[in-house]
């Protein structure tokens, strides 16, 4: 079938091509059917690059637990783990984990190409009896049954390799379709009986809020390590504070998708005066292939005074909404 930029489909033809580019046809359909895929490592990237990420999140983590090494980082860990939190800022390396293409393709099929990113951690896990029980990202916790669409999902990226006796994650195959978290007893049998994840290092697990998913305790010695990607649809609070924190200089030497996973160009929340979008959002559809530096096309928010009132831009606003109708934009245009 010919792929057509079908308005109606809005970003999704742009997208799907893409993903087919990237051979990640069968992994979308794991995705649809299972929950949760498995991106090898040759198509998350080459050599070099995953033997610099091991390396990195080895230094980071040394470094946030104050270890000479990673023998003493082991040490450190037996019979414990830990999410060490907001490590995108700590090399820009990571920078480029969060947009690698295969997963943030597949992300993106899940909650949009205009998502953004609301953390980036790494999950250090020493041999002991530690795991993590069965259960759902879904982080709505007022809504009993999950809406349709996830509005999050993530990726793993692998830095050691993944089994059941190395600590790993499993999954409850389908679990997504039913659109609820797990009771406790249910959660108690699934820790039991849920599907192992067998992965070698640089492997990209991907998987939405709804799938039912744990780890398993590590019996072997040493260290599971792997570095966490978590995205979410614009309306979300993120966990951790991007849009607060990233600099002109982190969105200049990144692509335009970049500053959109930062989310700087929001017009919300509003002051006094009432936003609008920022002159210079970036557009429509941003390829997964674009790597060119956004440069200064692009900045991070400016300091705002919520508490003034701008009466020459209210009065713009005014004569905007006193027409016979508001209009909305128009959820056919594409919007990126």
């Amino acid at each position: 079938m010919q792929i057509e930029d079908w308005p109606s489909a809005k970003t999704r033809p742009a997208l799907y091509r893409e993903l087919k580019q990237l051979d990640l046809i069968e992994n979308l359909a794991e995705l649809e059917a299972f929950g949760f895929t498995v991106i090898p490592p040759d198509k998350v990237g080459d050599a070099d690059f995953h033997a610099r990420v091991l390396a990195t999140a080895h230094r980071v983590a040394c470094e946030r637990k104050d270890c000479a090494d990673s023998n003493a980082l082991a040490k450190s860990f037996r019979e414990g783990q830990e999410l060490l939190r907001f490590v995108l800022w700590d090399d820009p390396l990571f920078e480029r984990l969060v947009l690698n293409p295969a997963a943030l393709g597949l992300v993106q099929w899940l909650v949009g190409t205009d998502c953004v990113l609301s953390l980036a951690n790494i999950w250090v896990k020493g041999q002991g009896k530690a795991r993590t029980a069965i259960h759902a990202d879904w982080a709505q916790f007022d809504m009993p049954t999950m809406a349709v669409e996830t509005y999050g999902a993530n990726f793993n990226y692998l830095v050691t390799d993944y089994a059941k006796e190395e600590g790993g994650l499993c999954f409850v195959p389908g679990s997504h379709l039913w659109r609820r978290w797990p009771s406790s007893e249910e959660s108690e049998y699934w820790a039991e009986h849920a599907h192992p994840v067998e992965a070698e290092a640089g492997s990209m697990i991907i998987w939405g809020d709804h799938t039912w998913h744990g780890s398993y305790a590590k019996t072997t010695p040493g260290l599971r390590m792997m570095v966490l990607g978590m995205y979410n649809r614009q309306h979300m609070q993120t966990q951790e504070a991007y849009r607060e924190t990233a600099t002109n200089e982190a969105l200049a030497r990144n692509p335009l998708r970049f500053t959109r996973l930062m989310n700087v160009y929001n017009a919300m929340p509003w002051g006094k005066t009432q936003g609008g979008p920022r002159p210079g959002a970036p557009q429509g559809y941003l390829s997964l292939f674009d790597t060119t530096p956004a440069g200064e096309a692009v900045s991070v928010r400016p300091d705002t005074d919520y508490h003034n009132y701008d009466k020459a831009a209210g009065e713009a606003v005014k004569a905007g909404m006193s027409s016979a109708a508001i209009s909305f934009p128009d959820m056919y245009k594409g919007k990126g």
